[in-house]
């Protein structure tokens, strides 16, 4: 026999505890009770359901958001709202490999093409040569010149005025996968682990750093500090990715204490407004912010991007440190904040964005209106050219006719006094002032118009008296 419960009325004695959410937060801090990143959208990219988001970047000059696939399109996206700006093709399959900008457009390139576009989507110029055979990376040393590397045995030095290859440098079988720049190296990184420092100027190499024993994945560099991450030799001949992000003092050439990671580290990044700090992001979309110096106090701050079990494949932090961006293999892209900000902000001092006019609403007016002049409402745009308005006329009716003039009065003609190519005359005052002789009889009967006095001597022929 089943028991049956009364109802429980809640009375004042007793104590009601509200039960927490389950929904768990996409962030975590260690050592502190405020969380630093917060979610502020994430969106499906231009092409997102086939390909995935090679590359991502922060517009340096506009609040502009520019995102490459590996199906060579590039799209961008204004303000933290991401709203689409420009969406265009810069190769039929390529990936875009990196995208860099200038004052009045961007440069993207792919595997064997290098294309510069205007920011609103328009092209200017495309250089393709046989040195660019496997390109992946490029870096600007000044406002007019781009080196441009990749899985070759050339470094391309390219003039960006003359939009030309100036020269090539050797780099060897192995190539160069990443290009990072230094006050005093140009630090080029193969996909082996080697590092090699070469003079900014005669791109002669001057010291080589063994990273690790597998593959590098990315490194970044800070004042006199390069810190890289990578995979490490396992067993079987597997990589085994390396919880320790290796940092070299470039003023000893030499390896010192390394930093330890709880993810394993994919990309790194440095925080621009925070130069002892450094992004860490892992394949699986875990993004860790580490100190480069020891702390009394260490600090780690983890976030987990939502990547929906997808691979993060390039991520980039904005001028003021205020937003991230994340693209990953499933074509989203995620844009992460900082908690707290009324509005965010990808640079101090942005330059105005050039959108289109926004198109006119039509004038709203009441049906029973009779005063309102239809001639304000726009005509409709025709699909095709064979297609009419209702309201044209057929070609048969619409044949122009021109008003021939009046003959000029024969006492005109008699008293008229010629000074060169001009005649003048007394005016005998037969006409009415400032009224125009027109007569729809002498049209239609191709004869000439007659005066307002001819046409009351018609009208009094007719019987036709004034009322």
């Amino acid at each position: 026999m089943d028991y049956i419960y009364d109802t429980i009325t809640v009375t004042e004695s007793v104590l009601t505890l509200p039960i927490p959410p389950t929904e768990h937060s996409l962030y975590f801090n260690i050592g502190q009770g405020e969380s630093e990143l917060e979610e502020l959208g994430t969106i499906l990219a231009d092409g997102g359901d086939r390909f995935g988001v090679s590359t991502v970047h922060f517009d340096p000059i506009e609040e502009l958001i520019w995102m490459g696939n590996q199906g060579g399109h590039v799209t961008s996206y204004y303000g933290s709202e991401m709203q689409k700006y420009t969406s265009f093709q810069v190769h039929p399959d390529e990936p875009v490999r990196q995208i860099a900008f200038l004052n009045d457009g961007i440069l993207c390139l792919t595997d064997t093409s290098l294309r510069y576009q205007l920011r609103r989507g328009i092209p200017k110029k495309t250089h393709r040569s046989k040195n660019m055979l496997s390109t992946h990376c490029m870096l600007s040393t000044s406002p007019n010149r781009l080196l441009i590397g990749g899985h070759q045995d050339q470094l391309i030095d390219f003039d960006l005025a003359t939009f030309t290859e100036t020269s090539t440098i050797s780099l060897g079988m192995d190539g160069c996968a990443v290009l990072r720049s230094h006050c005093k190296y140009l630090c080029c990184g193969n996909a082996f682990g080697k590092i090699s420092l070469r003079d900014p100027n005669t791109y002669n190499e001057e010291h080589v750093i063994s990273t690790h024993s597998g593959s590098l994945s990315d490194f970044a560099v800070q004042g006199n500090y390069l810190i890289s991450c990578g995979y490490s030799d396992g067993r079987h001949g597997k990589l085994i990715a390396d919880r320790h992000l290796l940092v070299y003092d470039l003023r000893m050439h030499r390896l010192i204490s390394p930093i330890h990671t709880t993810i394993d580290p994919f990309l790194l990044h440095f925080l621009p407004l925070h130069c002892q700090r450094l992004a860490v992001v892992s394949p699986l979309g875990h993004l860790q912010l580490v100190d480069t110096v020891e702390l009394s106090k260490p600090r780690i701050c983890m976030y987990q991007i939502n990547t929906s079990g997808a691979q993060c494949l390039s991520f980039d932090i904005s001028s003021t440190t205020q937003a991230m961006v994340f693209g990953d293999q499933a074509g989203k892209i995620n844009l992460v904040g900082s908690v707290g900000l009324v509005q965010t902000k990808f640079n101090n001092y942005s330059r105005p964005t050039d959108f289109a006019d926004p198109i006119q609403p039509l004038p709203f007016v009441q049906i029973t209106d009779k005063s309102f002049p239809m001639a304000s409402v726009p005509l409709p745009t025709l699909s095709s050219q064979h297609e009419k308005l209702s309201s044209t006329l057929p070609e048969d009716t619409m044949k122009f006719q021109h008003l021939r003039p009046n003959p000029i009065d024969a006492e005109i003609l008699e008293n008229m006094k010629m000074k060169g190519p001009i005649g003048y005359a007394l005016n005998p005052k037969k006409t009415i002032r400032n009224i125009i002789p027109y007569n729809l009889h002498a049209l239609q009967n191709n004869d000439l118009v007659m005066t307002p006095i001819n046409k009351a001597k018609i009208n009094n022929e007719n019987g036709i008296s004034k009322s």
